[in-house]
């Protein structure tokens, strides 16, 4: 999944002004069994979409990502800018990129003197090219079993419970961590992971980046699908 422009930005609800309602300090009691469970419930799951839309200094992001027994990745949107796509096969040492703006050519996926006739076109980015790794974080989550795992491209044990919620009328569980999803391949930053407050608990929602306000939806748990496009074309330098 690309995480080019979502490092350095903050991430804020997709959806229109949800009614979110905040609990008053719950202890921090159980937390690690929940998180746990939650990591254990989703790992289980074949797919699952990760979306929403994030924003900072006036510019927002839109993400639309998936992971798939194939493959992970989807599109990435600027406003004002425009969108790139990236998908990565699982197993493989490349990916495939398109954009639909000569800004987003340069900007997401480093080409150096980008044209109009180089938009909207399908580019192989394999792990020979220098800009493969900002492109594709091949070092982070490439399943959704890694994305939901106790390792370091998954999220650490260290966990507290902040009480629970209310997101779109469902109640979950408030759990401030430790995650390697927008960290780039490397080390964790501080996430908080929403899980349903249920008996087997799921992961709902989490924070973006770090600094970030708002959040990031789980959906389409075992119906998402990820497509990878052929090309052979190398994306330009």
């Amino acid at each position: 999944m690309s995480r080019a422009l979502l490092r350095p930005v903050v991430a804020v609800i997709a959806l229109s002004a949800p009614f979110f309602a905040q609990s008053s300090g719950a202890a921090n009691v159980g937390a690690k069994s929940t998180l746990s469970a939650a990591l254990s419930d989703g790992a289980r799951e074949k797919s699952v979409t990760l979306s929403g839309t994030v924003s900072v200094s006036g510019t927002t992001i839109t993400l639309d990502d998936g992971f798939s027994p194939a493959g992970n990745g989807g599109s990435t949107t600027e406003s004002n800018v425009g969108t790139f796509y990236e998908f990565s096969p699982v197993g493989k040492k490349y990916c495939v990129v398109d954009a639909t703006t000569v800004a987003m050519l340069s900007q997401a996926l480093y080409v150096k003197s980008p044209t109009k006739d180089e938009i909207n076109l399908w580019y192989r980015v394999t792990s020979k090219d220098p800009r493969y790794d900002n492109i594709a974080s091949p070092n982070s989550a490439q399943t959704i079993a890694q994305l939901f795992s106790f390792t370091p491209v998954g999220w650490s044990r260290m966990v507290t419970d902040e009480g629970t919620a209310t997101l779109h009328g469902v109640h979950v569980i408030k759990l401030k961590g430790s995650s390697n999803v927008f960290a780039g391949g490397k080390g964790f930053d501080t996430e908080t992971l929403y899980v349903t407050d249920t008996k087997d608990p799921l992961p709902f929602a989490m924070s973006g980046p770090a600094g970030s306000s708002g959040l990031l939806y789980f959906t389409k748990w075992g119906t998402t699908t990820v497509k990878i496009p052929f090309t052979d074309v190398n994306l330009p330098k």
